[in-house]
């Protein structure tokens, strides 16, 4: 019995051996001028990636956070957790939970990836004022104001107070967020009870309140004043994050340099056609749709061409739909330039940091 038991133990010590998850290197905390945000998890099991943070709002505005626009990217594949929205008024801190499921090309449990911070947006307040006119509380009045529509949706009167619920609703553009601050609001006929400060509202919401007021035989008018706000959200612009296990060790890729003599020549500020240039772009579109080797196809086009731009490469390469396809594209067409001293600037149409490491690294050696 004993060398059974024994025997079982062994197995699962095994098999716990085997299903050991890497251990990370916790990121470094990253700020912004009005966020700031600190990483407090970065774990793995064999189906998934768990990364929390601690994100903090510094400034004086309203930082809003999409989670379902952050992604985790490796193998030019990416994952991202579920849709979830926050919203984080001034001074307010919120731990951000995020599971990734690994499907391929993305693996569990590997040694380095990308943790993608996008969907993060900041407004600044206060906002621009929209103008207004006093509102005479009546049951189902309503008014417009710019991309505002205010309705009192309930006006009961009682012996010794007036009841009122008013809705707010915004249909602002994308990149605006209504603003009620009813701090600002003041209001006639009476001494008004309001328990609601007032909040953000997106575009096609609303926002709805209510106030007692204690009546002294006048109407009830309600004078918004600057309460009622539109804010301009901007994107918070942060580095793909590069989390690697605390056993990850760099490969360093040979840079195997050309003979010179086989270096092709190229005429001086030559470049490819308008129609070949539009076929080119085309055919690339239509190879990656098929699931085609794109770059391969691009190369024998610029073979038998035998010319093109740099403006006109960094053009084609917004083509392609995943970071590597646009590096491995650069690096072909580079031989094919006419005008190789402004190659550079296809380094700034790469997205991750390591391809545009890499693309430097191969102009360093030409």
């Amino acid at each position: 019995m004993k060398k059974q038991f024994s025997f079982i133990f062994l197995l699962l010590m095994i098999g716990t051996s085997y299903a050991q998850t890497k251990v990370y290197n916790m990121p470094k905390s990253i700020t912004t001028d009005h966020s700031s945000f600190t990483f407090e998890k970065v774990k793995s099991s064999t189906s998934s990636y768990y990364i929390n943070y601690k994100a903090k709002n510094t400034g004086n505005g309203y930082l809003i956070i999409d989670r379902n626009e952050t992604a985790l990217s490796m193998n030019e594949g990416e994952v991202r957790p579920t849709k979830t929205q926050y919203v984080l008024k001034p001074g307010d801190s919120k731990t951000i939970y995020n599971e990734f499921r690994a499907k391929p090309p993305v693996k569990a449990n590997a040694d380095q990836f990308f943790l993608q911070m996008k969907g993060i947006r900041y407004a600044k307040a206060p906002g621009t004022a929209v103008k207004t006119e006093p509102l005479t509380v009546a049951e189902k009045v309503e008014k417009t104001y710019g991309n505002f529509h205010v309705k009192v949706m309930e006006h009961n009167v009682y012996s010794d107070r007036v009841y009122v619920q008013v809705k707010c609703s915004f249909q602002g553009k994308v990149g605006q967020l209504g603003y009620l601050d009813l701090s600002k609001v003041n209001v006639s006929g009476g001494e008004p009870k309001i328990v609601k400060k007032g909040d953000i509202i997106f575009p096609n919401k609303s926002y709805t309140f209510s106030m007692n007021i204690t009546p002294n035989g006048e109407a009830v008018v309600i004078d918004w004043a600057d309460a009622i706000q539109v804010l301009q959200l901007e994107e918070v612009s942060i580095e793909n994050v590069d989390i690697r296990s605390t056993t990850y060790v760099e490969k360093k890729e040979e840079v195997k340099e050309e003979p010179k003599e086989e270096k092709k020549e190229v005429a001086k500020d030559c470049e490819m056609s308008f129609a070949d240039f539009s076929k080119l772009k085309n055919d690339i579109k239509a190879e990656m749709n098929a699931g085609g080797k794109s770059v391969e196809m691009a190369n024998e086009f610029l073979m038998e061409k035998g010319c093109i731009s740099t403006a006109q490469v960094v053009d084609l390469m917004g083509v392609f739909n995943l970071d590597g396809k646009r590096l491995a594209f650069a690096k072909m067409a580079f031989e094919y330039t006419s005008d190789k001293s402004k190659y550079h600037m296809a380094v700034g149409k790469l997205s991750y940091v390591k391809n545009k490491e890499a693309l430097e690294e191969f102009l360093g050696h030409q």
